[in-house]
């Protein structure tokens, strides 16, 4: 029988969720609860509290939000609570060495990608925007380099055709959840040694900013087809019409192989949706968000606007 580790959880978005939940519902005992200090968000600048912190407040669990958790101070108090394992789940801070250290067995970290593939920021997105046909969770030991730790465990999870980075990321927040018990099981039992990643499948992806979500409509439709699913809901795809920003929430590729001597022309509207030529294929716009106004369809749009003939993508 595994003894009971002694646990510190850090974590701050959704995606850290499950498995914390996971966690708190264990024989383990969860120590505490590390996530980010709460941030001004909305038109308001009011501040709000990460997912996180918020599924803790239903644990019982002391709340750790420490400016930066390398501190000699955070070091001090993570230091005093003769931690076994501390488990990380997309926290958005660099551990150095010495907390790495701190815990008896270390650090284990939950990554969206099937490690060595997709280190970095954005794994999810990364998967679908270059057409990868699986990807998957990863629990691994925590490295000072990038997301270069031994892995522990993984689990795989097909990415299919409709697939946007949020349906993507909930699948695989799930997996991360169902992997993180068996996983810190092995840690204890001393009997499974993690194995090394094979450094010559390493692929890196960066952290995204909202001008990557600009279409060019140059690019064939099966590319920007994935651009949008990648980057839904954030930072979300877009494009001009008439200089005036146009967001794109979801689109469709109808036809892949035909070729087009205007990219980027609108050459169809109809209840089903937004028709724009590509220099191969065409991508049907489904929903979209025009500059200061709210989301509707792209059938609702077609309405207000004389678009057949228009030409996307130019901007002011």
């Amino acid at each position: 029988m595994t003894i009971p580790l002694r646990i510190a959880y850090a974590g701050t978005p959704e995606f850290a969720v499950p498995a914390l939940q996971r966690i708190a519902a264990s024989s383990n005992q969860l120590m505490c609860v590390i996530t980010q200090p709460d941030r001004p968000s909305g038109r308001g600048r009011k501040l709000a509290e990460s997912a996180v912190k918020a599924a803790a407040k239903h644990t019982q669990t002391a709340i750790f939000q420490p400016e930066n958790i390398n501190h000699p101070n955070s070091l001090e108090y993570l230091a005093s609570l003769q931690l076994d394992v501390m488990v990380v789940a997309a926290y958005g801070q660099l551990f150095k060495q010495e907390l790495l250290s701190l815990p008896g067995l270390g650090c284990i970290n939950i990554h969206a990608s099937l490690l060595p593939r997709w280190r970095g920021a954005s794994p999810i997105q990364h998967a679908i925007l270059h057409g990868d046909e699986s990807s998957g969770v990863t629990i691994m030991q925590m490295a000072q380099a990038m997301d270069a730790g031994d892995i522990w465990m993984q689990q795989s999870c097909a990415i299919d055709a409709q697939d946007t980075a949020q349906s993507l990321h909930d699948r695989l927040a799930i997996a991360g959840a169902e992997l993180i018990l068996p996983a810190l099981a092995r840690l204890a039992s001393h009997d499974y040694q993690a194995h090394a990643q094979a450094s010559a499948a390493v692929s890196y992806c960066s952290k995204l900013h909202k001008t990557d979500g600009l279409i060019d409509w140059s690019q064939p439709g099966q590319a920007i087809d994935r651009q949008i699913r990648a980057f839904f809901p954030w930072p979300r795809a877009y494009t001009f019409l008439t200089g005036k920003r146009l967001g794109i929430l979801s689109a469709q590729l109808v036809e892949q192989e035909q070729t087009y001597q205007r990219a980027g022309e609108i050459i169809a509207t109809d209840k089903l949706g937004v028709d724009v030529a590509t220099p191969k294929g065409v991508i049907r716009l489904q929903r979209l968000v025009p500059e200061g106004g709210r989301a509707v369809s792209a059938y609702e749009f077609s309405h207000a606007h004389s678009l057949l003939g228009a030409v996307l993508g130019d901007q002011p």
